[in-house]
């Protein structure tokens, strides 16, 4: 029969067994693999990084001019010269009313300036004739060969000849502005372009009654563009007249056009929900036959630029109170850095200090687990023979 153990020995034997458990835990924790955090990560190189101003919202294409042409006077549209898209020229006669009575009173008023004319013609004849005989009555007074009344009575036949002038000359006057009224009613009859440009729209139909005031047709004077857009007021001290602008349009995704700040609201606006922003307008570099009135655009204004810096994704560095601070791969592990920072937009940020042209950073900082120190990968590798260098 085997002899019971003491207390003391049985628990030096457990003792041995928690040490042996204990050391094979030990073992097994050295002996495993520590767990890697995939990371996405981007290398530092040499950029062109600018300080921008972007718009509020998306901002607008407009023309120079843009007008709505309205109906001066009510009647019925005999005449439609202009459908939406032509292009026409100053002064063309788009649209025609009914004139037809306008018209016979032109006529009219015409044959009555001619009638006062003629009358004007006649009256000037006499007052010449009786001018010529009161000269030679008054020759032969002096000669004592005629009458003192025969004298009157040239002068009377002069005076009364010279008032049928002044009476014709006035009468001749409203006969005029009685074919200007009428030129001015017949005209009211018709749209013409105030400009060269392009329609934009037409609100009627040819046979279509319209009252005085109806809008008939909108022009758009397309020669040259400018874009209107709202920055933050927080930037009006940022912005100056001539800064260069990118502006970018979903029309044209790969494509990019420039212009120059050409206006800045001396006021700051407010919209309906208090919010406070400037006005601005921006004029284009050359031609832009894509960009058509009425497109929305965003707008950068390029405050600063500097070529060929160091730079880095802005998304790749945390900003703590002045700090600012990356995550840079070192071997298979992530390596919490100070680095200090230039300009920056929201897509690049220049390092001043604290990086080195190739090394590599990591930019998915809101991955589980990311802390300096821990261990590291590139997607799609095992943990083991790919690292994130």
């Amino acid at each position: 029969m085997p002899r019971e153990l003491s207390s003391g020995q049985k628990w030096f034997r457990r003792a041995v067994q928690v040490l042996l458990l204990a050391a094979v835990l030990t073992t097994l924790a050295l002996s495993w693999p520590e767990p890697a955090i995939e990371v996405r990560t981007a290398t530092v190189g040499r950029a062109t990084v600018e300080e921008i101003v972007p718009s509020l919202q998306a901002g607008t294409v407009k023309s120079h001019r843009q007008v709505t042409l309205r109906a001066t006077t009510l009647g019925q549209i005999v005449t439609l010269a202009a459908k939406k898209g032509d292009r026409v020229r100053e002064n063309q006669i788009l649209l025609e009313l009914n004139n037809a009575v306008l018209q016979a009173r032109l006529r009219l008023a015409r044959a009555n300036l001619a009638s006062g004319e003629s009358a004007a013609r006649s009256a000037q004849l006499r007052l010449d004739l009786a001018r010529k005989n009161l000269e030679r009555t008054q020759r032969l007074m002096e000669k004592g060969a005629t009458t003192s009344q025969l004298l009157e009575r040239a002068q009377a036949e002069f005076d009364m000849a010279a008032e049928a002038v002044t009476t014709a000359q006035s009468a001749l006057g409203e006969l005029r502005a009685g074919v200007d009224l009428a030129l001015a009613s017949l005209e009211d009859t018709r749209v013409r372009a105030p400009f060269d440009g392009l329609v934009a729209s037409c609100l009627v139909e040819k046979g279509e009654s319209v009252m005085a005031g109806a809008p008939l047709l909108d022009l758009v004077d397309d020669s040259g563009i400018t874009v209107e857009a709202t920055v933050d007021e927080a930037d009006a001290g940022r912005i100056k007249l001539g800064m260069p602008v990118r502006l970018t349009t979903d029309a044209f995704p790969n494509q990019a056009f420039s212009g120059k700040l050409a206006w800045i609201s001396p006021v700051v606006a407010r919209d309906l929900r208090q919010n406070r922003h400037l006005d601005v307008e921006i004029s284009l570099d050359g031609d832009a036959p894509e960009l058509r009135v009425g497109l929305s655009t965003d707008i950068e204004i390029i405050v600063q630029s500097r070529p060929d810096v160091l730079a880095v994704p802005t998304t790749a560095v945390m900003r703590r109170g002045e700090r600012m601070q990356v995550y840079v791969v070192s071997g298979d592990r992530a390596r919490l850095r100070d680095v200090r920072g230039g300009l920056s937009n929201w897509e690049k940020t220049e390092i001043l200090e604290g990086l080195r042209e190739g090394e590599r950073i990591i930019l998915s900082l809101n991955e589980k687990g990311l802390a300096d120190g821990v261990r590291v990968k590139l997607p799609g590798s095992d943990g083991h023979a790919k690292v994130a260098y």
